[in-house]
């Protein structure tokens, strides 16, 4: 157990000194320990409406300050809107009476994104991606009260989650699909070879949706042991892998314009509403064909050798509703976030060639041959291209931070935080902060690496909570094994054939409901 530094808390006036217990990596909630006697944090908690943030107008609320073009956060992204408010107002801010959206308060240092992990409850409650729950209770016939992930809460959500963990977070489950995600890659690499133009070696512009498409076939390996055929030439734009892809891209557009955005959905069948069901029931319709087709194989197939099979075959055996719920999250949670983190990932490496060839020592000596495959045990070997992936999840990540919902009312920061109160633990802006990382805007994978000499380890200097990428504790991500394995074969695969340049500006990407990479990716490939 790791023993925090002593946190010094003003409350009312009055300095109570307390020392904080937690573990890095566990989901066991540990509750605030005081060295002197223990004190009831609500009794001298400063009310709510002392938060700082900006202060809501009468009637106009403030929903005015984020319109484009007029409000002082509205012609910014998400994230640098978050970035704006930290600088205002510091480590703490609420915001309230924006639109039907309830009150929200922003974290943004590590301590207090702990002191929120550690009072979500035994099932922690995360009020977001309403549309989506909408949408799903909607359909019953396709989830009949279960609900998935995303959008459960309470007992349905523990129960959903117990069913499948075992199958989803485990070790030996990923191994058993590091052959098949090796395979989609080195097809996706031979693609790579032909897509680049033959004078100037670089991608072509959309090379973005190209990525896409390999992480939509890789999703599908896993999920359903089945390929879609995502990386056949020439494929059409009628296809049904390209159909999928731009489903989910407008899925995750139209929930931002609903949810992020001022929208009136709640209120009535508004125009985005209306695609958002067209655009879901499109991706559940394919969806439901290819699930339809492995529930069929896998009955034809009995009940043999169940340890190589799909994670859909798996769940199958438990719980029909559960398996098919589970897939249909897999297969709409893992193309947009799989295919924009390794946009970046790609564009970092090309963009730091020192790395890259300190990286490519590493992936030759487990590679011997460019068309080597990844193996399980490549994979437990590799040190640096691990730090790799992390540090660009730290410059780049897939989400502004972690959501919950208070199911009670609770301290933070001094603060009463009533239930009912949406809190976000901004892990983006923290993860850049000075105070955290040394030379933050830099691309070091080496601050990962315990034991090196090059650069402070960022698991020495850094707080635990100051990067989650993934999320933590129950709610943590549960396909979080699966992108990194995809991740890290993606990388090695590519690194052991192309050495890889960048010759453009800056990589620039929009925060909405996910980070997402809107400068043409033409990465330039040369052969090794």
């Amino acid at each position: 157990m790791i023993r925090a530094r002593f946190l010094i808390r003003e409350i009312n006036g009055s300095r109570l000194p307390s020392k904080v217990q937690y573990r890095a990596k566990s989901v066991v909630a540990y509750p605030i320990e005081y060295n002197e006697t223990k004190v009831d944090e609500m009794q001298y908690a400063r009310p709510t409406k002392d938060i700082p943030g900006p202060k809501a107008l009468p009637l106009l609320g403030n929903w005015f300050r984020f319109l484009p073009y007029i409000g002082e956060y509205g012609g910014a992204d998400t994230f640098t809107q978050m970035r704006m408010l930290h600088d205002h107002y510091g480590d703490i801010v609420k915001v309230d009476q924006l639109g039907a959206r309830r009150a929200t308060v922003f974290l943004f240092s590590p301590e207090l994104c702990e002191k929120m992990y550690r009072v979500e409850g035994v099932w922690p409650v995360r009020m977001a991606m309403e549309t989506l729950h909408h949408y799903r209770k909607s359909r019953e016939h396709i989830y009949n009260g279960q609900y998935g992930l995303a959008t459960s809460q309470g007992k349905l959500w523990h129960d959903f989650r117990s069913k499948v963990n075992p199958h989803m977070m485990q070790p030996r489950t990923i191994k058993a699909h590091v052959v098949q995600i090796s395979e989609v890659t080195s097809e996706f690499v031979d693609k790579m070879r032909a897509l680049r133009d033959p004078e100037t070696l670089e991608m072509p512009g959309d090379f973005k949706n190209e990525l896409q498409k390999w992480a939509l076939e890789s999703i599908c390996a896993i999920a359903l042991d089945c390929r879609l055929g995502c990386l056949k030439p020439n494929l059409a734009a009628d296809s049904e892998p390209q159909i999928m892809i731009n489903c989910v891209h407008d899925m995750f557009d139209l929930m931002y314009r609903m949810e992020i955005q001022i929208s009136l959905w709640k209120i009535y069948n508004t125009r985005n509403l209306k695609k958002f069901f067209r655009v879901l029931d499109t991706l559940n319709g394919i969806s439901s064909k290819h699930i339809e087709q492995a529930k069929a194989k896998y009955d034809a197939m009995g009940s043999s050798n169940l340890h190589d099979r799909s994670i859909l075959e798996k769940l199958l055996r438990i719980d029909k509703q559960t398996a098919q719920v589970m897939a249909l999250d897999m297969m709409t949670a893992g193309v947009d976030t799989t295919g924009n983190v390794s946009a970046s990932l790609l564009y970092l490496i090309a963009n730091n060639p020192e790395k890259q060839e300190k990286l490519r020592e590493e992936v030759m000596s487990l590679l011997p041959d460019k068309t080597s495959p990844v193996t399980p045990d490549i994979l437990n070997q590799t040190r640096y291209a691990k730090a790799c992936i992390k540090e660009s999840l730290r410059l780049y990540p897939i989400a502004i931070g972690n959501l919950r919902t208070m199911q009670k009312d609770v301290c933070i920061g001094g603060y009463k935080i009533p239930a009912g109160f949406d809190v976000i633990a901004c892990h983006s802006v923290i993860a850049k902060k000075p105070t955290q990382f040394s030379q933050t805007e830099e691309y070091i994978p080496e601050r990962w690496l315990r034991g090196n000499t090059e650069f402070p380890s960022a698991k020495e200097n850094a707080h635990p909570f100051a990067y989650m990428p993934f999320g933590f504790g129950a709610r943590t991500c549960i396909g979080r094994r699966f992108a990194e394995m995809e991740l890290e074969t993606l990388l090695l695969t590519v690194i052991r054939n192309f050495r890889i340049e960048w010759h453009h500006g800056p990589l620039e990407y929009e925060s909405r409901f996910i980070n997402t990479v809107v400068t043409p990716m033409r990465l330039k490939l040369i052969d090794l």
